[in-house]
């Protein structure tokens, strides 16, 4: 069995000068008599509290040296972390490996099975959860707002139509916005999902499933169709060479023809 205290420090000043440190240390060791435990090990360093333990240099080395029946004290709660959910996940991993983690401020061991050890954990799980809610509501509030910007908010690539700019802003690409005006065309003309489907992928060589144009054209909703592009692009796409020979085809015949074929 070996007994370490861990001490931390976030200020480089005092860390140098070991004020705080021996502060800590002294009140690991009174505890440590108590309990009628010695310490074996001081470990301490100077990192933020917000770093998850197992990346500080010293906290990632404890872990390591840690084995069934060994014992960690500190001082305060705030100079072992200061992430909840971090602390949260570390006493579940001590209490699994049989490792007595020990907070001075808290009174005792708070990996044991005793009142003192559920009381803590039950508290930290409030608190745990209520910092996860804080996160998916923070992520939820910063996505809707770059959406309000026509930001890219991430994902495999850029929703259909659209490009990312330098400054991650949504840019149109002509190329795909062409054939969202070609869905948006064909569907006013009372064609189904399925059948605009079948159009497009035949047109652009590249398979479209229903309800990938049922999801686009329901996004894109909002934005009115425009022919004359439409019309360009239909007759620069090289599915009946013959039939655009010039810009001054008349469009609605040429798609009547295009969705009989």
């Amino acid at each position: 069995m070996t007994v370490y205290f861990y001490g931390r420090n976030s200020d480089v000043e005092s860390f140098d000068r070991q004020s705080s440190i021996q502060t800590q240390l002294s009140k690991c060791q009174s505890y440590a008599n108590i309990k009628d435990l010695k310490i074996d090990v001081e470990i301490t360093e100077q990192v933020s509290g917000t770093t998850c333990f197992e990346r500080r240099l010293k906290g990632s080395e404890l872990m390591s040296f840690l084995k069934r029946g060994d014992h960690i004290i500190c001082s305060h709660l705030d100079r072992f972390s200061r992430n909840t959910l971090n602390l949260l996940q570390l006493v579940e991993k001590f209490r699994k490996q049989k490792v007595s983690l020990h907070f001075v401020d808290v009174g005792g061991e708070v990996t044991g099975t005793d009142a003192m050890g559920s009381v803590f954990l039950k508290l930290l799980s409030v608190f745990a959860e209520f910092y996860a809610k804080q996160v998916s509501e923070k992520s939820k509030a910063t996505k809707q707002r770059m959406i309000k910007e026509n930001k890219y908010t991430g994902g495999f690539r850029p929703k259909f139509g659209y490009d990312v700019d330098d400054n991650g802003y949504l840019v149109p690409c002509e190329k795909e916005q062409s054939v969202i005006r070609l869905m948006k065309i064909l569907r006013k003309k009372g064609n189904s999902y399925k059948k605009i489907a079948e159009v497009v992928t035949k047109s652009t060589r590249k398979k479209f499933a229903q309800s990938w144009v049922f999801n686009i054209l329901k996004r894109e909703s909002s934005i009115p169709p425009n022919e004359e592009i439409i019309r360009h692009n239909i007759c620069n796409v090289e599915l009946q060479p013959n039939t655009c020979e010039n810009n001054n085809l008349n469009y609605e015949k040429y798609v009547n023809n295009f969705l009989k074929n």
